[in-house]
């Protein structure tokens, strides 16, 4: 990996994980640098579970950098960890040190005194935009746990009318099998009209909309579903609306186009119903991006708005066009899919119009 600065220094966020493979549970860095290096550096109790767990070249535990002499010299654990990082740097004869802009302020402004230091995007983002086949794999696992988690949800909407209730019933369930959802969306009736609104009684119609990560490998997926229940033209006629533009979203997906061909597809589709789109800087309406990418966040690129990124094979992103009126309610249907160099494959498959 070349940079356009002498080292990176990344800490402990996902993209620590998704370099080493190694779970920072304290804090930790991972330094990259054109010269070669390639070194994972941990607190002291995690140095022999980096050694079994990490792809790492290099090993350092803190104390083997003098972190506890420092300590004691300024007696400050967030100096020492600062002069830690620059004495090893300055090992290496850096001069440019590229940080994340998520880097912790207390250590940023040291190594700005120090070195010429670039506050970039991580590079390993990008990396990350497209999925290897394990990967896949893993969002598939997480899809799967998805589908029975939204079957369970079918099965208590026949006798429980919370919707507090039900979303959490839904995230004991995912957790028992394996996999953490928070912040599940379960809304009904015109609370559903706010995309990211949950609770309420059931009424006509319920958006459920999971996002549970894997304990075990850690990747997400996302699915949502709007439940018809009870006789109500204006949802339906929204439903059917925002199936077809999913459909024809999904259909067009392949390698080489962009990620606006597929957002002004939805947008195409709404707008000949007669429903407002974000195009037309509509408050109602279809009132989102079409999707995002999903990984080892639930929310990472790319972003499939109207932006100008080509999409790749192996990229892998949700569909998730829906309509939101006040005084009506709201409707989404949401899949995540993979882009293949002549198409795409869905990997939430399941029925897009669905009746209680």
């Amino acid at each position: 990996m070349e940079f356009e600065f002498d080292f990176f220094v990344q800490h402990n966020d996902i993209n620590l994980y998704y370099a080493t493979k190694f779970r920072a549970i304290d804090l930790a860095f991972y330094i990259v640098g054109n010269d070669g290096t390639d070194l994972l550096l941990v607190p002291d109790m995690e140095k022999e579970r980096a050694i079994r767990e990490s792809r790492v070249r290099e090993i350092a535990s803190f104390g083997d950098l003098g972190y506890h002499d420092l300590r004691r010299e300024f007696r400050n654990s967030r100096k020492a960890q600062a002069e830690m990082l620059i004495r090893l740097l300055k090992t290496h004869k850096a001069k440019v040190v590229g940080i994340p802009t998520n880097f912790p302020a207390y250590l940023a402004l040291p190594l700005s005194q120090a070195f010429d230091v670039k506050v970039v995007k991580s590079p390993f983002l990008k990396m990350r935009m497209v999925k290897s086949a394990e990967e896949i794999e893993y969002i598939r696992d997480t899809s799967r746990a998805i589908i029975s988690a939204f079957e369970f949800a079918l099965k208590l909407l026949k006798r429980e009318r919370s919707c507090d209730r039900i979303r959490d019933r839904i995230e004991n369930y995912l957790y028992l099998r394996g996999y953490l959802a928070t912040d599940t969306i379960v809304s009904s009736g015109k609370t559903s009209a706010i995309p990211h609104a949950s609770g309420g009684i059931i009424e006509d119609h319920v958006v459920i909309d999971i996002f549970p990560k894997s304990r075990k490998h850690y990747y997400y997926s996302d699915f949502t579903r709007t439940v018809l229940i009870e006789k109500n033209d204006k949802i339906e006629d929204m439903l059917r609306a925002v199936i077809e533009a999913q459909e024809k979203a999904i259909s067009i997906i392949r390698e080489g186009i962009t990620a606006r061909d597929v957002h002004y597809t939805v947008c195409d589709v709404l707008e000949s119903y007669g429903y407002k789109t974000l195009r037309q800087k509509a408050k109602e309406g279809f009132i989102h991006s079409t999707g995002h990418g999903v990984g080892l966040e639930i929310h990472e690129d790319p972003r499939i708005f109207e932006n100008e990124e080509v999409l790749k094979a192996g990229m892998v992103f949700t569909v998730e066009p829906g309509l939101y009126y006040k005084d009506v309610g709201g409707v989404r249907v949401e899949d995540v899919v993979v882009v293949r160099k002549n198409g795409c494959e869905v990997l939430t498959e399941y029925p897009k119009m669905v009746r209680l």
